[in-house]
Protein backbone atom coordinates (compact mmCIF):
# COMPACT_ATOMS: atom_id res chain seq x y z
CA UNK A 1 0.00 0.00 0.00
CA UNK A 2 3.01 2.30 -0.13
CA UNK A 3 2.35 2.90 -3.82
CA UNK A 4 -0.02 5.87 -4.44
CA UNK A 5 -1.58 4.16 -7.47
CA UNK A 6 -2.47 1.12 -5.36
CA UNK A 7 -3.98 3.29 -2.64
CA UNK A 8 -6.10 5.05 -5.27
CA UNK A 9 -7.26 1.74 -6.76
CA UNK A 10 -8.31 0.57 -3.29
CA UNK A 11 -10.13 3.86 -2.80
CA UNK A 12 -11.97 3.38 -6.10
CA UNK A 13 -12.88 -0.21 -5.30
CA UNK A 14 -14.07 0.75 -1.81
CA UNK A 15 -17.05 2.38 -3.51
CA UNK A 16 -18.08 -0.92 -5.13
CA UNK A 17 -17.39 -3.07 -8.15
CA UNK A 18 -15.78 -1.44 -11.19
CA UNK A 19 -14.65 -2.69 -14.56
CA UNK A 20 -10.95 -2.66 -15.38
CA UNK A 21 -11.54 -0.10 -18.14
CA UNK A 22 -13.10 2.32 -15.65
CA UNK A 23 -10.22 1.89 -13.24
CA UNK A 24 -7.70 2.32 -16.04
CA UNK A 25 -9.35 5.52 -17.24
CA UNK A 26 -9.23 7.11 -13.79
CA UNK A 27 -5.68 6.03 -12.93
CA UNK A 28 -4.26 6.91 -16.37
CA UNK A 29 -5.83 10.37 -16.15
CA UNK A 30 -4.82 11.10 -12.55
CA UNK A 31 -1.30 9.64 -12.58
CA UNK A 32 -0.32 9.96 -16.22
CA UNK A 33 0.59 6.28 -16.57
CA UNK A 34 -0.27 3.81 -19.30
CA UNK A 35 -2.84 1.04 -19.27
CA UNK A 36 -0.15 -1.61 -18.80
CA UNK A 37 0.95 0.01 -15.52
CA UNK A 38 -2.61 -0.11 -14.21
CA UNK A 39 -2.96 -3.73 -15.33
CA UNK A 40 0.27 -4.52 -13.47
CA UNK A 41 -1.18 -3.19 -10.21
CA UNK A 42 -4.47 -4.99 -10.77
CA UNK A 43 -2.56 -8.23 -11.43
CA UNK A 44 -0.73 -7.80 -8.10
CA UNK A 45 -4.06 -7.35 -6.33
CA UNK A 46 -5.34 -10.55 -8.01
CA UNK A 47 -2.19 -12.49 -7.11
CA UNK A 48 -2.45 -11.53 -3.43
CA UNK A 49 -6.24 -12.02 -3.25
CA UNK A 50 -6.97 -8.38 -2.51
CA UNK A 51 -9.69 -8.31 -5.15
CA UNK A 52 -12.46 -10.56 -6.33
CA UNK A 53 -12.64 -10.70 -10.11
CA UNK A 54 -15.77 -11.34 -12.13
CA UNK A 55 -15.04 -12.22 -15.74
CA UNK A 56 -17.64 -11.34 -18.32
CA UNK A 57 -17.29 -11.80 -22.08
CA UNK A 58 -15.03 -8.85 -22.89
CA UNK A 59 -14.89 -7.13 -19.51
CA UNK A 60 -13.54 -7.91 -16.07
CA UNK A 61 -15.18 -6.57 -12.91
CA UNK A 62 -13.14 -5.94 -9.77
CA UNK A 63 -14.23 -5.53 -6.18
CA UNK A 64 -12.34 -5.51 -2.91
CA UNK A 65 -12.09 -8.70 -0.94
CA UNK A 66 -13.78 -8.13 2.44
CA UNK A 67 -10.97 -9.99 4.20
CA UNK A 68 -8.54 -7.31 3.03
CA UNK A 69 -10.50 -4.56 4.75
CA UNK A 70 -10.46 -6.57 7.98
CA UNK A 71 -6.70 -7.05 7.66
CA UNK A 72 -6.17 -3.32 7.07
CA UNK A 73 -8.30 -2.49 10.11
CA UNK A 74 -6.21 -4.87 12.25
CA UNK A 75 -3.00 -3.23 11.01
CA UNK A 76 -4.33 0.24 11.82
CA UNK A 77 -5.36 -0.89 15.33
CA UNK A 78 -1.87 -2.33 15.84
CA UNK A 79 -0.24 0.93 14.72
CA UNK A 80 -2.53 2.97 17.00
CA UNK A 81 -1.54 0.80 19.99
CA UNK A 82 2.12 1.29 19.13
CA UNK A 83 1.56 5.04 18.78
CA UNK A 84 -0.10 5.28 22.20
CA UNK A 85 2.77 3.33 23.79
CA UNK A 86 5.53 5.41 22.21
CA UNK A 87 8.29 6.49 24.54
CA UNK A 88 10.53 8.54 22.27
CA UNK A 89 14.18 8.17 21.45
CA UNK A 90 16.61 6.67 23.90
CA UNK A 91 19.14 9.52 23.69
CA UNK A 92 17.10 12.72 23.73
CA UNK A 93 15.12 14.47 21.04
CA UNK A 94 17.45 13.96 18.07
CA UNK A 95 18.19 10.37 17.05
CA UNK A 96 21.08 11.49 14.81
CA UNK A 97 22.91 13.54 17.40
CA UNK A 98 25.75 12.01 19.33
CA UNK A 99 26.01 12.82 23.02
CA UNK A 100 28.73 15.34 23.77
CA UNK A 101 29.75 15.74 20.13
CA UNK A 102 29.58 18.83 17.95
CA UNK A 103 30.17 16.72 14.83
CA UNK A 104 27.85 14.49 12.87
CA UNK A 105 28.25 10.86 11.88
CA UNK A 106 31.14 11.27 9.47
CA UNK A 107 32.98 13.96 11.33
CA UNK A 108 31.23 16.84 9.59
CA UNK A 109 30.43 19.89 11.66
CA UNK A 110 26.72 20.13 12.47
CA UNK A 111 24.85 23.18 11.23
CA UNK A 112 22.92 24.74 14.17
CA UNK A 113 20.58 26.55 11.72
CA UNK A 114 19.51 23.37 9.92
CA UNK A 115 15.71 23.07 10.43
CA UNK A 116 15.93 19.26 10.34
CA UNK A 117 18.22 19.23 13.35
CA UNK A 118 15.70 20.82 15.73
Amino acid sequence: MAEPIRRRIVEILASGEHYSGEIEAVICHEFGVGRSAVQHHLALFRTHNWVIVRDEEAMRGYRLNDAVLSMLEREVRFLRRRWRQRTGWKYGADPLAFIGSKKGRRGRKLDPDDPWRR
